[in-house]
């Protein structure tokens, strides 16, 4: 670990020492007090912008009705402290989103729900100091009519979530144990994030992150990747997203997040899936192209080939880093609400409205995870704070972490142009994290999962702001914004306060056992299990043990010689009833050249387990594999605790040449690459050649083989799911002819 230029108050200090962002009004009131003050907008100070309107339903018989311009107010404070500041306002022919600041300093946005009359809009705990504060309302959207505004003591939630644990119980052991680090530093830190240029981007792929490293010493503890232009059926081509992020996470030891800016064609009803097409062509827009959400998930439409398409890609790159135990916190079909309502999103996955949306992202996670079988996801969903928002909420059963898209010193022109504006905002956005926090029952962890700013150390420290992470966007890309390295977001000051900050976890302070031990942080005196281990976010911790601990089983086999028989492997494990186990087959002739291939799966209710295991990379001169068992554990809903559980395997086998079904001239039907037997390598390269024709391909003698599932329409994606499905033992036999 390198050392830190800068340090700061210990964890038992912050707790003590984090306060928060908001607001106060004139007459006095009293930090602690019980009471509250209340203020008419139509006696504050406001420019030429703003008319004072006439209604007697209003509270005071009159409101102001902003098209433009600044509201200002004097709030008196007796005591310095954290106040609660209740707005009541509406917006004009929508949601409507002004600037904020509290003593020249901005304290974030206010988002104002459309409304005839006035929304309650609470502000939670902003920090006023004794005497006057001066509360400004900066039209940013304008057109917004405000009533009056309650300004009263706060009191402060604890920062917590109580699910920790991944939605998906099949996830893989790293991605287990990477939520549970994630976890354990929730509240008491943040850590560091930086997402990277797409690959064709006008500048190198690191740039960003050597900019930091020259700047601070230090790199991200977290990376930003977007298979975006990769999955795209398109246009999409292999970027190295999937290298890179094994190089991220397996040799650098960070953390790897992904959002996914999937294009559509611009004219669906003019494009023939399969068809490459430019880019200019296609957008993500939800004005720019007349692609249905709807009909992505909608079997006999095209956009459900299209999107099926680009999930198939997307699945088999997962697949690759789930071979490699690489983790990835997923953040797709993002910012869908977009300006607030049913109306105001500006990508196409979110503008037929919340019901659409929501169907869409179970759609999506359960093909990826239950079809498809990707099992080392973190699901991360973007949230506003805006009273609408939680109508897009998947439920909590989809949905791993809460992330919030900050974007408060940019400005929209015109066309989709958006530019710097000219003040630097450096405000922790405390009220955002807490409306979020609290809107969704403190169930996940919040995160900034894309900022400009990314805040100071001693705002998100005094404002108690427990955002998980921030990832701050890339500089250059198609607006030229250098959200980085430009000032008026970041300043270098600011950058190497954060990075060299005990407060801020960085790449180097990212625990070396980070994949392979959970963090347990159990409160319940009666579990039975969990192992804890030492983090950087806890050097002193101790590790405890429970009345039984599951240890590595391993278990020598014999390969088969015959290579038609080296498909996949049968394993049978028998434990506790609905036990989840896993564990790895590994093979080499030393230490350096060692492989494992993973597997994991549930119990059924006797506690019986089978697997299949792919074994057609294994080379033939590999004789002998050792298959190991490296978990086995029992999950108590009602505790939310695992329980360690023994297990044994009790036998294995390979398919015999027989069980595969052939055609007329002895070819193996589910062989879409011809080398004589079906494994994984089959709808992997029936995924890639869909996505991308013109550097896979699947011979014409062997198509015929590859068309498994109804059988005589051609290859798509549907034949690489009934090979899986074949291989996974969900299937019996091939072609399916259902």
């Amino acid at each position: 670990m390198k050392t830190k230029f800068l340090s700061k108050a210990g964890s038992a200090a912050l707790s003590a020492a984090m306060l928060l962002n908001c607001v106060a009004v004139s007459p006095a009131i009293s930090s602690g007090a019980a009471d509250s003050v209340n203020y008419e907008f139509e006696d504050a100070a406001f420019t030429d912008d703003i008319s004072v309107i006439e209604d007697s339903s209003a509270s005071g018989g009159s409101y102001l009705k902003m098209e433009a311009g600044t509201i200002t107010i004097d709030i008196t404070a007796d005591t310095a402290g954290l106040y609660d500041l209740i707005i009541y306002a509406g917006g004009i022919g929508g949601a409507k989103q002004q600037n904020m600041k509290l003593n020249g300093e901005s304290i974030g946005t206010l988002s104002i729900p459309e409304n005839t009359s006035f929304s309650e809009i609470s502000i939670p705990a902003v920090k006023l100091t004794e005497g006057t504060n001066t509360l400004e309302i900066i039209s940013s959207w304008g057109w917004s009519n405000f009533d009056h505004m309650t300004v009263r003591s706060a009191s402060l939630p604890d920062i917590k979530a109580t699910q920790t644990t991944t939605c998906d119980k099949d996830a893989t052991a790293e991605t287990q144990n990477l939520m549970s680090y994630l976890a354990s530093v929730y509240g008491s830190h943040i850590i560091t994030g930086q997402q990277e240029i797409y690959s064709y981007g006008p500048h190198g792929l690191e740039t960003e992150f050597e900019y930091l490293n020259n700047l601070t010493g230090h790199y991200p503890a977290i990376r930003g990747f977007d298979y975006g232009n990769f999955t795209c059926p398109a246009f999409g081509s292999d970027d190295g997203s999937t290298e890179r992020v094994i190089d991220w996470v397996k040799n650098k030891g960070g953390i790897a997040t992904s959002s996914w800016h999937i294009n559509v064609p611009n004219k669906m009803e003019n494009y023939n899936v399969g068809d490459k097409i430019a880019w200019d062509q296609t957008s993500y827009s939800a004005d720019g192209n007349d692609f249905s959400p709807s009909n992505a998930y909608t079997e006999g439409t095209k956009e459900y080939e299209y999107y099926l398409q680009a999930l198939t890609t997307l699945a088999a790159e997962f697949k690759k880093l789930e071979a490699e135990g690489v983790p990835v916190i997923w953040r797709p079909l993002h910012e869908a609400e977009g300006g607030g309502g049913e109306t105001g999103s500006w990508f196409w996955w979110g503008k037929e409205g919340s019901a659409v949306y929501k169907k869409l992202w179970i759609y999506t996670y359960n093909k990826l995870t239950q079809d498809f079988g990707c099992h080392n996801l973190i699901w991360e969903w973007n949230s506003y704070a805006f009273d609408t928002s939680a109508d897009w909420y998947p439920g909590d059963e989809y949905v791993d972490i809460i992330g919030f898209d900050k974007y408060s010193c940019t400005k929209y022109l015109a066309e989709n142009n958006w530019q710097p504006s000219l003040e630097h905002d450096a405000s922790s956005y405390t009220s955002t994290f807490y409306t979020i926090m609290e809107k969704y029952n403190s169930a996940k962890m919040v995160s900034m999962a894309e900022n400009d700013s990314f805040s100071t150390v001693d705002s998100l420290i005094n404002d108690k702001a427990g955002w998980l992470y921030f990832c701050t966007w890339y500089d250059g890309g198609s607006d030229n914004i250098n959200f980085l390295s430009n000032p008026i977001f970041n300043t270098e000051e600011d950058t190497i306060a954060m990075y060299q900050s005990d407060y801020a976890i960085t790449l180097d302070e990212l625990p070396a056992n980070l994949y392979s031990e959970a963090v347990v942080t159990t409160t319940d005196p009666n579990a039975t299990t969990v192992v804890t281990t030492t983090t950087t976010a806890d050097p002193e911790a101790t590790t405890t043990t429970t009345a039984y601990k599951f240890s590595t089983k391993k278990y020598t086999v014999t390969l088969p010689a015959d290579a038609s028989e080296r498909s996949t492997m049968s394993v049978t494990i028998e434990g506790a009833p609905t036990a989840s186990i896993g564990g790895a087959l590994g093979y080499g002739t030393n230490a350096d050249d060692w492989t494992n291939v993973e597997w994991s799966g549930n119990a059924d209710s006797k506690g019986i387990l089978t697997v299949e295991i792919d074994i057609s990379d294994i080379p033939a001169s590999i004789t002998s594999a050792e298959l190991q068992i490296w978990w086995s554990n029992t999950w108590n809903s009602a505790t939310e605790t695992s329980t360690d559980a023994d297990c044994e395997m009790t036998d294995y086998s390979f398919p015999a040449p027989s069980e595969l079904t052939t055609g007329a001239d002895d070819k193996v039907y589910g062989d879409a690459n011809g080398d004589g037997f079906v494994s994984v390598a089959d709808p992997t390269l029936i995924m890639q050649a869909a996505a991308n024709p013109d550097e896979y391909s699947i011979k014409d003698e062997d198509k015929p083989y590859a068309d498994v599932a109804g059988n005589g329409d051609g290859v798509t994606s549907e034949d690489a799911l009934a090979i899986q499905k074949f291989l996974s033992g969900s299937v019996e036999s091939l072609p399916v002819t259902e």
